[in-house]
Formats: C-alpha cells, sequence, structure tokens
C-alpha cells in the first residue's frame, strides 16, 4: 500500500508547464464513505425577486426526511412540500461473472414554497435544510429586484425555437446536457443598448461551469434565409473563482457580461451556452437583460473583513478600522521618551520612529489626488505620511511617481484598491525606490528563484505589503500596470501609505477535518450526537507585528445548548496544502502570521435532541500587554444535537468531524 497519495495537475504560468500537486493523505477521497451530515449539490432555480414566492428544488445527499429550510438572515422562509429521491437512469450492461456493487448513498429531490419578504435586500444568502442526519451545509441563493422568470420548459435549445423575452428581466435557466445552447428572443428599439450578464450559482462556479454569451441578428443570407449573423460575443470570466476555504460572501461571485449598441429596431436572439460544450445538472445560472440605462442590481455587501483585496474600501478613517482590530498601549510622554520605547516595541509597534501620533485612530487621513505630470524622480508628487492618494494610469505605458521621507527603523504599510476597473482588466503594480532609483520593496510576490516579469516563479500581484526602512532619506513610491498595455481614464486606484498598525486580519473558522465534505460551498455546521463530539479550527492572520509573544488571542463561543461544552484543544491536523511552488521570496513583506485555533464541542450523555440548528456566535478577542481589546465576530454556526432513534445515518457520524 502506498504510504501516500498525491492528486497531481498541471498549471501554464509565464509559458511554462508546471506540475501542480495536492497530498490527498490527509484527506479523503470521493468514495469514501464518511458522513458528515447532509449535503446540498444543487438547486433550481437559483434566485427570485422580492415579494415573492419560489418553489425551489434543492437536490443532494442524506436529504431524506427533510423538514424545514432556515436562513442566517430575517425575511426568507421555506416550507417543504415533499420529498423525493432521485431515480438515475441506468444502462443496462451483462455481467461478465459474479457483480460485486458498492453501496452509495442515495441523492434526494427536496421541493420547498420559499418566500422572499419585500424587505430583503438584493443580494446573496445561504439557505440550509434540516434533516433527522443534522443540518445541511449552506447553498447559494439569489433574491433580485428585477422581474425574474424560469427558463421555458419547452425546447429553446435551438434558434428558431427560442424563448420570447421583454426587458428589463431575470431569467433562471441551467446547463444540464452535453452541447446544450438556451436561446431567448428579445424585441430591441433603435439606438438601444442593452447589458447582459450570466451570473452561476457558486456549486456551478466550484464545478468548472465556464460561461458564454452570444447575442445574434436574424438577418439571414442568400444561401440560408434563417441563418444567425453574431453581433458580440463574450466568455470572459470576472469576478471570484474561489470558493473553498473562505467566507464567499465576501467575494463577488464569477460571471460573464456583455454591451451592444443595436442601431437597428429588430428582434434578436441571445444565448447562453458553456465552455466546450459542458453540462451538469448543476450548471445553474440567472441571465440578467437590461438597458444600460439603469444600472445593474446592486448586490448587499457583506460587513465580513477582508484584508487583501483589491475591492476593499480604503477610507480615510482606515487607521480607525485598523486599531479596531487590535489593542492600542500608550505611548509615554517626551519626559519618558525611553519608557515609551519600550512600551511601544512590546506591543510591537515602532519604536524607532515615534509616530504614534500619526497612528492615532482619531486622525483622519489626508486625500490627495495626483497632479501630472509626474512620471519622472524629479517630477514625483510629494506626500505626507499617513494619506491616501487618488490616481489613473491615463495611457498605456504611464506610471505615478510619489515622493515621501522617512526617518531610520521606519515601519510603513501600503495597500491599494482599483477604484475603476477591476483585475484581470487592472493589475496595478507599485514599487518603492531610494533616492537612487534602486527598488526596496514591490507587491510582486515572486519566488527566490524569481528573474524578470516573465518568469514562472512570479506568484502574485498584492494589494497589500510592509515594509520596513533601516535608512533614513528620502524614498519613491511608483505606481503602474503591471503589464504596461493598458492604460485609460476607468484604470483608477487608491493608494494608502500609513504606519504599521498590529492587528488581527482575516479569520476564517473551518470545520472540516477528515475530508473536503463539499468542494462547492463551504458547509459551516457541527451535527453532534450525545456522548459524542465536533470541533472547528479558526484560522486567523496576525498583520504587522500583531504576532509577537506577548500578543494573545482568545476564542469565546456564545450561544450554546444546554449540555454542550467548549473546551480549547490541540490537534495535528493539517488542511492539504498545494505542492509546488518554492519558497516566497521576503515572505514578512507580503504575507501575515497564521495561526490555527482549535475548540472541541462535546455533547454530553444526556443532552437533548434539537429540532432545529441553535445558531453559535465564534468571537475573539485581541490582548496586549494584559490589556483587552474589543470582541470580533467571526462569524455564525448552526449545531445540531441529533436524535440517535430517528437519525438514518448516525451510527456513521460518531467523532468523524
Amino acid at each position: 500500500m502506498l504510504e501516500k497519495l498525491f492528486w497531481t495537475s498541471f498549471i501554464v504560468l509565464g509559458g511554462f508547464l508546471l506540475p501542480w500537486s495536492v497530498d490527498l493523505s490527509a484527506t479523503c477521497l470521493p468514495s469514501c464513505d464518511a458522513f458528515t451530515g447532509p449535503e446540498i449539490r444543487y438547486l433550481f432555480p437559483l434566485g427570485g425577486q422580492r415579494g415573492s414566492t419560489v418553489n425551489l428544488a434543492i437536490t443532494g445527499r442524506g436529504l431524506e426526511g427533510a423538514y424545514a429550510l432556515v436562513t442566517e438572515e430575517k425575511g426568507i422562509t421555506g416550507s417543504i412540500t415533499s420529498v423525493e429521491e432521485v431515480i438515475e437512469k441506468k444502462v443496462k450492461i451483462e455481467a461478465q461473472g459474479p457483480e460485486t456493487k458498492k453501496k452509495k448513498d442515495k441523492d434526494f429531490r427536496v421541493f420547498v414554497s420559499t418566500k422572499i419578504e419585500p424587505f430583503v435586500n438584493v443580494g446573496d444568502y445561504w439557505i440550509r435544510l434540516v434533516t433527522p442526519n443534522g443540518i445541511s451545509n449552506p447553498f447559494h441563493f439569489r433574491v433580485n429586484g428585477l422581474q425574474v422568470i424560469n427558463e421555458s420548459d419547452l425546447p429553446h435549445h435551438v434558434p428558431e425555437e427560442a424563448q420570447p423575452i421583454n426587458y428589463p428581466v431575470i431569467i433562471n435557466g441551467s446547463i444540464a446536457n452535453p452541447g446544450e445552447i438556451d436561446y431567448y428572443e428579445v424585441q430591441v428599439p433603435k439606438g438601444e443598448r442593452l447589458l447582459l450578464k450570466v451570473t452561476p450559482s457558486r456549486g456551478a462556479v466550484a464545478n468548472v461551469f465556464r460561461s458564454q454569451l452570444g447575442i445574434y441578428e436574424k438577418s439571414g443570407s442568400w444561401f440560408d434565409s434563417k441563418r444567425l449573423v453574431r453581433l458580440a460575443f463574450s466568455d470572459k470570466d470576472r469576478g471570484s473563482r474561489v470558493v473553498d476555504n473562505k467566507d464567499q460572501r465576501r467575494t463577488t461571485g464569477s460571471y460573464v457580461k456583455l454591451q451592444y449598441h443595436f442601431l437597428e429596431e429588430g428582434q434578436y436572439i441571445v444565448s447562453v451556452g458553456s465552455l466546450n460544450g459542458q453540462a451538469e445538472p448543476d450548471y445553474i445560472y440567472q441571465l440578467e437583460v437590461i438597458s444600460s440605462k439603469h444600472s445593474s442590481q446592486v448586490e448587499s455587501q457583506s460587513v465580513s473583513w477582508n484584508e487583501r483585496s483589491f475591492t476593499r474600501n480604503l477610507t480615510v478613517n482606515r487607521l480607525e478600522q485598523l486599531w479596531a482590530r487590535g489593542v492600542r498601549i500608550p505611548v509615554a510622554n517626551s519626559n519618558q521618551e525611553k519608557v515609551g520605547k519600550d512600551d511601544a516595541e512590546e506591543a510591537g509597534l515602532d519604536s524607532a520612529f515615534l509616530d504614534f501620533e500619526l497612528s492615532s485612530p482619531t486622525r483622519l487621513l489626508d486625500k490627495l489626488i495626483e497632479k501630472e505630470p509626474n512620471n519622472k524622480l524629479i517630477k514625483a508628487n510629494e506626500l505626507p505620511i499617513p494619506a491616501i492618494i487618488e490616481g489613473v494610469i491615463e495611457t498605456p505605458g504611464d506610471f505615478d511617481i510619489y515622493k515621501f521621507s522617512v526617518a531610520a527603523g521606519q515601519k510603513l504599510a501600503f495597500e491599494i484598491e482599483t477604484v475603476g476597473l477591476k483585475r484581470p482588466d487592472f493589475n496595478p503594480m507599485f514599487q518603492i525606490l531610494n533616492s537612487k532609483g534602486e527598488k526596496k520593496f514591490s507587491n510582486l510576490r515572486r519566488s527566490e528563484k524569481y528573474k524578470n516579469v516573465n518568469s514562472p516563479h512570479l506568484i502574485s500581484v498584492d494589494p497589500k505589503i510592509i515594509g520596513t526602512f533601516e535608512q533614513a532619506g528620502d524614498y519613491y513610491l511608483k505606481v503602474r500596470d503591471v503589464t504596461l498595455r493598458k492604460g485609460g481614464s476607468l484604470f483608477s486606484y487608491r493608494l494608502l501609505i500609513r504606519p504599521q498598525v498590529p492587528h488581527v486580519g482575516n479569520m476564517v473558522l473551518e470545520t472540516r477535518t477528515l475530508e473536503f465534505e463539499d468542494g462547492r460551498t463551504d458547509p459551516n455546521r457541527l451535527n453532534i450526537v450525545p456522548g459524542k463530539s465536533a470541533k472547528f479550527t479558526l484560522i486567523l492572520d496576525q498583520e504587522e507585528g500583531f504576532s509577537l509573544p506577548s500578543n494573545q488571542v482568545a476564542v469565546l463561543v456564545e450561544g450554546l445548548p444546554n449540555g454542550v461544552q467548549a473546551f480549547p484543544a490541540a490537534s495535528r491536523y493539517q488542511f492539504p496544502e498545494r505542492r509546488g511552488p518554492p519558497k516566497i521570496k521576503d515572505t514578512e513583506n507580503h504575507l501575515p502570521y497564521t495561526q490555527k485555533i482549535n475548540v472541541v464541542l462535546h455533547a454530553l450523555e444526556d443532552a437533548l435532541p434539537t429540532r432545529l440548528p441553535v445558531w453559535l456566535t465564534v468571537k475573539v478577542r485581541p490582548f496586549v500587554q494584559g490589556k483587552s481589546g474589543l470582541e470580533l465576530v467571526v462569524r455564525k454556526v448552526p449545531l445540531m444535537i441529533l436524535d440517535p432513534s430517528s437519525s438514518m445515518k448516525v451510527s456513521r457520524l460518531g467523532d468523524s468531524q
């Protein structure tokens, strides 16, 4: 037997084909029969209009006996109307010799009448099912502000049978059969500009659904009067495809967008398909068709903290936001300067340069606008510290240069936000140069074998870096697009330069241990049998010097039901990590210190089963030199105590979590 099992694929980076491996010895293959709770695989339709009732069909394993639908938010409720087993079509094959069958969990489909109250904000939400086997993983559901319809049950997979639609509208559809293309017909007046957007479900994104969007004119030709002429096409995938090990509400999701100006009035055809004709039952999507005169529906924004993202909002009260996630230790006055420096150093602050007042949470940052020309060192815009700069890469090859002064040993942080176009259209790169024009820091994250921008060892362009300036003097900050091939009024950015602030960064709560469980969505939930236990792992980033030994982070669990106890724990468990990329150069400039904290939840033998989940609130509290910071909410997690007599799979739950 092999001691370790590896799954290997290949990635193309910088023109090179590189192996990329995942150690599967710490996890479980899909064939494993470990059961950690009900799993929703997909649902249809993907969303509905607020103020309406939507009939959902939810498919997954372990859903037999489902009796309730729950959400974290108010205003979305549902009642189960029926549950049925999904019967797969089988092809009869004559057996050669004795036949052995491996037991496989059956799929069930749950039909739910779901009501969306009129006050619910437009955006993405999570729904779960409650069964005798426990609570399911959360699954992506959208609340829309426009009229919502479902694709027709009548065939509409050839242009001649296109489904008629009127806009503005959102259509729920699916690509379930290989080679399938959904066609819709729309009447467009002369001079209209239409905006079309295809948004797949998060489950479809994780299952590699790459949507394609096209617009066609029914003009015909001398050879074929029914021939379509393609006017526009897009398969450019935008947004975030990262759906694993993160709270997905921090991401925009994946989508394909297309805008077209119609010069003539007429009937036009819109098509939705899949890359290479791929299809799966969970390739669920929403097609939004609106006039570009009206803005696309605005999704509700997550309040979750996102430390390292190009789309986070850098505001003038950024210092206040950062200090709220740390502990501010007062520095002594000038008569006690030595004591003040010691206090600052022990707290992780910059003791070489007493810029504590510059880091004051009550200080609002100066907001400056770049002044052209500033593409040479001698023409650089001068900046105070701290400050926010708003600039634009106006033309291809353009770059902006700013000048600032530091003291010896000063610690600074640099953050950048893309205001107009987002990645992958705009990839802002910035460098910090000394007075001689020599590079000291850069937001290019690279390996130690990195040689140039075309090297396969270039890993990413980061939205934040930190650095320590060993020598006092003048330095320069240079900003440009990483390719030097793009520019324009939409290539705008907001860049922040400030003193470092020790604080707690991103926090992820994870309940998986033995296997991925569900690669489509984060299944944060806890199903416990009386007398057994489950655990969760809190993964948190300690930013900008907070990771000093004198600083601590405590974990609090609120809302535990009677009969359930929480204990801090130690574990050898490690998440499967990718193998391949070499060691990162200057790691301390690019990455925070990441810590994992385990908590075991134990249900007593006499703990009473819960019919509906109890929502636990997981919080952390930072401590510096014995002083306490504010409580920070990580997230809410549903917990159920199962009834052994009614749980159909209780014998497989045990301590598997």
